[in-house]
């Protein structure tokens, strides 16, 4: 294999990675805001995005891709941060 295509796998799967973390910390900070002010944030659900990027990462390791994984898990991402946002700043529908 060329050693550039390597670095780039190990550099996509470092960034899916520290992204994971990063819904981690959201996961924590949506637990945080439900129980101080009870409103129901759906936290929990920042779990599946944090799955699917380590997915994308073990299959970018065995080498079969994974991008419509990734995409999901972002697009899952996405809505939820939105959803979290407007409960947190108590935007009305």
């Amino acid at each position: 294999m060329n050693s550039m295509a390597d670095m780039g796998t190990i550099l996509c799967a470092y960034s899916l990675i520290l992204a994971s973390v990063i819904i981690l910390f959201m996961f924590a900070i949506g637990r945080l805001y439900q129980l101080n002010f009870g409103r129901k944030t759906y936290y929990k659900w920042f779990l599946i995005p944090a799955a699917l990027f380590m997915l994308c990462v073990g299959m970018y390791a065995l080498d079969y891709g994974g991008p419509a994984v990734g995409f999901v898990g972002a697009l899952l991402l996405l809505v939820l941060t939105v959803i979290l946002y407007k409960i947190m700043m108590r935007v009305e529908k």
